[in-house]
């Protein structure tokens, strides 16, 4: 035992294997352990919440520390340490999956949330990876995802086109997904983040771990799905007797008839026989009285996530 080196800080602290261990922050408002982050054992002593998806084991003591980061503290970040650390009297606490090689205890956290996850890549492999506070990242044509630990992050994917993962720990995360024919496996460990998702993508909440995360997805829109319009049936007719076919969005439906169920963009199919001069109908024989429905959800015009990549490939040729 060499004794214990106390050293006093303010504002935001990083542990990334500089301190000597077993390490004690003490009295930070919040803290973040990334995946990795630590080689021995975790106790968290007295904190307000608890957000993991590290398994807690139950009780065990960290040994005293050789290095004791106290003061005026706000957040602190836990990269990397090969040895114990031990945090006292936090706020809150946000723990990534495999975060820990060693045991994890928490006595005296008011309030736990916790799931059993594991994530598709390493922090190091995702398109963009971002740690702190305040951080930006963006990609375009992103083939894994994004990773997030911390608070206030403004993540931006662009071109999407094959399924992705979102892994975001902590809070006030705004995540934004653009492309098509793909699906967004998302986890949540925290709360009040959201993720922006454009209206060609799914999404799948693997992990809610926490409160107040959300889904902004935008509706899909109907005009994606019609093959022929009103107009252009019209300009095509020509002159003299003829029938046309033309989809139009169904206004004020939420159910769509054909499928059952629950959907954004629903159009009717119609059928109509007319006299046309000029590519205006002046005469109507036979009109459609109960047109078909469709929806994102049962139309053939529709690209699905759930295609495989070489169909989307075939779908796009």
């Amino acid at each position: 035992m060499t004794g214990d080196s106390s050293q006093t800080y303010s504002g935001d602290i990083t542990i990334n294997g500089s301190e000597r261990p077993p390490i004690e922050l003490h009295d930070p408002a919040d803290v973040f352990v990334t995946t990795d982050g630590i080689g021995g054992d975790l106790e968290v002593r007295n904190a307000e919440y608890v957000f993991t998806h590290q398994p807690i084991d139950g009780d065990i003591t960290v040994a005293d520390a050789e290095t004791t980061l106290r003061g005026d503290l706000e957040d602190g970040y836990v990269e990397r340490t090969d040895g114990d650390v031990r945090i006292t009297d936090t706020e809150d606490v946000f723990i990534a999956t495999d975060a820990i090689d060693g045991k994890f205890s928490a006595p005296g956290a008011e309030n736990v949330y916790t799931d059993a996850v594991s994530a598709a890549a390493t922090p190091a492999e995702y398109d963009v990876s971002t740690v702190g506070w305040q951080q930006s990242g963006h990609a375009s044509d992103p083939s894994v995802g994004a990773y997030a630990v911390g608070m206030n992050h403004e993540i931006e994917l662009e071109g999407v086109q094959t399924d992705l993962e979102l892994y975001l720990v902590g809070h006030g995360h705004e995540v934004s997904v653009d492309g098509r024919s793909a699906e967004l496996a998302i986890h949540f460990l925290g709360y009040d983040n959201t993720v922006h998702v454009g209206p060609h993508l799914a999404t799948d909440v693997v992990s809610d771990t926490g409160h107040d995360n959300e889904i902004d997805a935008e509706p899909y829109p109907a005009a994606d799905l019609i093959e022929m319009s009103r107009k252009e049936a019209y300009a095509n007719a020509g002159f003299g007797r003829r029938k046309v076919t033309f989809q139009v969005p169904a206004d004020d439906e939420e159910w769509c008839s054909n499928c059952g169920r629950e959907a954004d963009a629903i159009i009717e199919r119609h059928l109509m026989e007319a006299f046309f001069l000029f590519r205006i109908p002046v005469w109507t024989y036979e009109q459609s009285t109960d047109p078909a429905q469709e929806c994102e959800h049962c139309s053939p015009n529709t690209v699905h996530a759930e295609l495989s990549p070489a169909e989307r490939r075939r779908v796009f040729d």
